[in-house]
């Protein structure tokens, strides 16, 4: 729907916006701040940053995933895309 009408409705483009940063800021950024703490992810990364790049890249996922990719396809997308986060520096 914010795909279809949000360009041309103002308020379904405030609440995709809405529902889409309170996701981003809270359980996803939280995500990856864990993994912060977790040295997974490099400490130095802006974790609402990084929580808006995979919240793209699931939403993009969503998107092929519905065009009949296949789950291979789609695990294989999801995993290139965790691949290039950020690792932490060891020195």
């Amino acid at each position: 729907m914010a795909l279809e009408l949000g360009a041309s409705a103002p308020e379904v483009q405030r609440l995709a916006n809405d529902c889409f940063s309170v996701v981003a800021t809270t359980a996803v950024a939280e995500c990856v701040r864990a993994a912060q703490r977790n040295g997974d992810i490099d400490p130095d990364a802006d974790p609402d940053d990084l929580a808006y790049l995979l919240l793209t890249v699931i939403r993009g996922t969503d998107v092929v995933g519905a065009y009949g990719y296949s789950p291979d396809r789609l695990t294989s997308i999801a995993e290139s895309a965790f691949a290039l986060l950020p690792r932490p520096r060891h020195h």
